[in-house]
């Protein structure tokens, strides 16, 4: 069975949708999102909110729809799949899109259409998020002693953040989890490995291939730095996983 779509990850598809209608680039879109008061919303930004790798407040959600010219509701893709809301509780597209609206009298009132957890199984949601992170914090602890951030502090924070593709992709081909390639990435660079490995190679004005050569490159130097790093953090290759 396929886990619901998360809500950031459904809005994050509106907004591509929205901007690929108005003929924007996310060049264009970083432009006028500036213009709407969202500075931090740079290319890079914005392909990580449409992918849903970054999830935005609700604040910069109406700054972009403000940007767009849209409603929170139009944000709302047409989509089968259901929506987790971030607590466990679970609505289809349709029914996100009637709240948001405020049409009640198209909100569906067949009960597969959403879902809400009992006391239970919350408990048992945040028990099972509260093991994982604890799992995830002794994997990477030796990076966080080693890089002198603040244990409770918005990096180290944004280490245990979902990983992306390519940040997968390069723990795979170093042979450590995702969180040990993000916190190594975040301790060398003080970013994630997108944000660094996009950084090195230019703004996204270059040809496509020219862009995606120079990222390329730029991944290849990120992978051996890492790999030094995290050798040096946890001696022989493989220590990285106890």
């Amino acid at each position: 069975m396929m886990l619901p779509m998360q809500i950031h990850e459904l809005l994050g598809q509106g907004i591509r949708a929205a901007r690929l209608r108005k003929g924007w680039r996310q060049q264009d879109a970083a432009d006028n999102f500036r213009l709407y008061g969202l500075p931090t919303w740079r290319p890079v930004a914005v392909g990580q909110v449409e992918t849903g790798v970054r999830k935005p407040s609700i604040g910069e959600l109406l700054l972009a729809c403000a940007a767009l010219e849209v409603s929170l509701a139009d944000l709302v893709p047409d989509t089968e799949e259901l929506v987790d809301l971030g607590t466990g509780a679970t609505m289809s597209a349709a029914a996100v899109k009637a709240l948001l609206s405020g049409d009640f009298g198209q909100f569906p009132a067949d009960p597969a259409d959403f879902t809400f957890p009992g006391e239970a199984s919350i408990e048992d949601m945040l028990a099972q998020a509260g093991a994982e992170r604890d799992r995830k914090r002794q994997l990477i602890q030796p990076i966080i002693d080693r890089s002198g951030l603040d244990p409770y502090g918005e990096l180290v924070h944004t280490m245990f953040q979902q990983p992306t593709e390519a940040e997968v992709h390069a723990a795979r081909r170093l042979r450590v989890e995702p969180v040990q390639l993000r916190g190594a990435a975040i301790a060398l660079w003080r970013r994630n490995f997108d944000a660094e490995r996009d950084a090195r190679a230019g703004d996204g004005e270059a040809p496509a291939r020219t862009l995606a050569a120079r990222r390329g490159h730029a991944a290849r130097a990120m992978l051996t730095e890492l790999q030094t790093y995290l050798t040096e953090t946890f001696g022989a290759a493989g220590k990285a996983h106890n």
